[in-house]
């Protein structure tokens, strides 16, 4: 009996340090917002502009959300090719010749991502959402 409790009193730590491990990699690095009716994960580390105002370009007209904070293009770029391919979004050609622009779709609706750098470090990352209309 003893020996029993002394085997599971090692794995004990064990697994504490696979579910930090675990929340720390799936469940800290993202949050949600809700734009137009879409689920769209942001970067943790992104700040809500409540303030900001923009002209949507055509076709994103349905919602429009902007954040800022520190990470960089790169990281947006990464987060995004990995979240979105697991919520069922595929990248589309659309702005394909922009290196600080990603469009996704699923079904008939559009997601755009959209980041800049400032000189100050920060990255401004703005998300559009647009409903596609079907080819005539």
């Amino acid at each position: 009996m003893q020996k029993k409790f002394k085997h599971s009193s090692r794995q004990r730590p064990v697994l504490y340090l696979i579910c930090i491990l675990l929340l720390v990699i799936t469940g800290c690095q993202r949050k949600d917002e809700v734009v137009a009716g879409v689920d769209i994960p942001i970067p943790e580390k992104m700040t809500r502009n409540p303030d900001k105002v923009f002209d949507p370009i055509p076709g994103f007209q349905d919602g429009q959300v902007s954040y800022q904070g520190k990470v960089t293009p790169k990281e947006i770029f990464t987060f995004y090719q990995e979240v979105m391919a697991a919520k069922g979004w595929q990248p589309t050609a659309r702005f394909a010749d922009q290196k600080d622009r990603i469009a996704y779709t699923k079904g008939n609706r559009l997601v755009l991502v959209w980041y800049n750098e400032n000189p100050d470090g920060t990255t401004v990352l703005t998300v559009m959402v647009g409903t596609q209309e079907p080819p005539k």
